[in-house]
């Protein structure tokens, strides 16, 4: 029996052997996307902005009346003294008779007390009040000839009616709004850069082009104007390219651009700063540190990297961690382990 049992298990354990099959591993490589790391300086940014005026005025008369004449209307040009807005000037035309009489009454009455007075007909002091009421007189008379020129509004400088506030017969006073006027001929374009690209305006000549969505295929250089530190950079620019034709191009207040922004960084990084795609660059939830998969003999290895800043068309500043001609993974970062 013994014999007989001994015998059955080897079978048994023979048998169960062969019914086995047998496991195999294989090894796959992933396909990535990379690119070579470069080491170059300029880097270039799109923005929006909108174009402003840089000298622009709330036209008012310094009388009230009615307005009897109003000829201009909203987006009119104008030249620097055409008239703008009249109001009628009859009452202060009474005034101005009243006063010019009376002034002219009391010139006449200085020059009498004078020659009274060089013959001691009348005292010092009956000629100073003479004279004092010339002067009264006079300041009169002078405030309502301002007060006629000051019934007819003229523009003060070349340009064009934004808004009209007032409509004609309208009864306005003194100091209310008649029309915006706006220089049309001095413009700025104001556009706002996030706080990341600040160092880019810290560069030697930044450049800029700009193109209306009016005028699309007519690019212009433009110069940095003003900028001020705040949540985002409030940035101005003015046109300053010989081929931006006023006449031919009728820019105004409002209209809206596209910019794009080109600095050379060079000057401000080191040699070894390296601009890479952002898509490389990933993170770990567990921190804030960044990586990229740097590809050596055909397998990744994570490299933890230093971020200066965005540069723009979908790409970073690399300050430290990558040097230039190594190859970096581009696309499917987050798929990846050590050592694939």
């Amino acid at each position: 029996m013994k014999k007989k049992y001994g015998f059955m298990l080897a079978v048994a354990v023979l048998l169960a052997g062969c019914g086995q099959k047998k496991e195999t591993s294989v090894i796959t490589a992933r396909p990535v996307k990379t690119t070579i790391v470069e080491s170059r300086s300029i880097i270039r940014k799109d923005f929006s902005g909108i174009v402003e005026a840089v000298e622009y005025v709330k036209l008012a008369f310094r009388v009230s009346g009615q307005i009897i004449n109003l000829p201009v209307i909203e987006g009119e040009k104008v030249k620097k003294g055409q008239l703008i807005a009249a109001i009628d000037p009859r009452d202060i035309a009474l005034q101005y008779a009243a006063t010019k009489s009376a002034y002219e009454t009391a010139a006449a009455q200085v020059e009498r007390n004078k020659r009274l007075l060089s013959r001691q007909a009348i005292s010092v002091q009956e000629y100073e009040i003479s004279l004092a009421n010339y002067q009264k007189a006079k300041s009169e008379y002078e405030l309502s000839v301002n007060n006629m020129r000051d019934t007819k509004l003229t523009a003060p400088f070349d340009g064009s009616i934004e808004k009209r506030l007032v409509e004609n017969y309208q009864r306005v006073n003194s100091g209310e709004g008649i029309v915006q006027l706006v220089n049309t001929h001095n413009l700025r374009i104001k556009f706002t850069i996030p706080d990341a690209y600040l160092y880019l305006l810290r560069t030697k000549d930044p450049r800029f082009l700009v193109e209306f969505d009016t005028f699309k295929g007519h690019v212009f250089q433009a110069k940095l104007d003003i900028s001020t530190d705040g949540t985002g950079i409030p940035v101005s620019i003015t046109i300053d390219d010989p081929s931006f034709d006023r006449d031919l191009y009728a820019v105004k207040p409002g209209f809206t651009c596209s910019i794009r922004f080109t600095a050379d960084v060079g000057p401000l990084v080191q040699d070894s700063w390296t601009i890479i795609p952002l898509s490389a660059v990933f993170g770990e939830s567990e921190g804030k540190k960044m990586y990229v998969w740097v590809v050596e003999d055909n397998k990744v290895h994570k490299r933890e990297v230093t971020v200066n800043a965005p540069t723009g068309e979908a790409q970073v500043l690399i300050s430290k961690g990558l040097k230039p001609e190594e190859k970096i993974v581009i696309a499917g970062v987050y798929q990846l382990v050590e050592g694939e």
